[in-house]
């Protein structure tokens, strides 16, 4: 059971609505949990998706960047 109720893209808060879009792009047009757990807070999901999008543009592959997020993960002692 998450911690943070996910919200549906037809409830979420208006200032969500561009962010669901945006993370549809990412995901071939779903809309994963994350980014319904997300939208309760459009601020902290806005500045998600700026991080995301920094990260995305830098010069590290993917790989090294998958493996940067599991090893912060393991780090915070995450369980997802």
């Amino acid at each position: 059971m998450p911690r943070i109720k996910p919200i549906e893209p037809e409830n979420a808060p208006e200032a969500a609505q561009p962010l669901i879009e945006a993370g549809k792009q990412q995901t071939g047009g779903e809309v994963i949990n994350f980014f319904k757990q997300m939208s309760v807070s459009p601020t902290t999901f806005k500045a998600y998706m700026d991080f995301a999008g920094t990260m995305q543009g830098g010069s590290l592959d993917r790989q090294t960047q998958e493996l940067i997020a599991v090893a912060i993960s393991d780090f915070d002692g995450c369980r997802y």
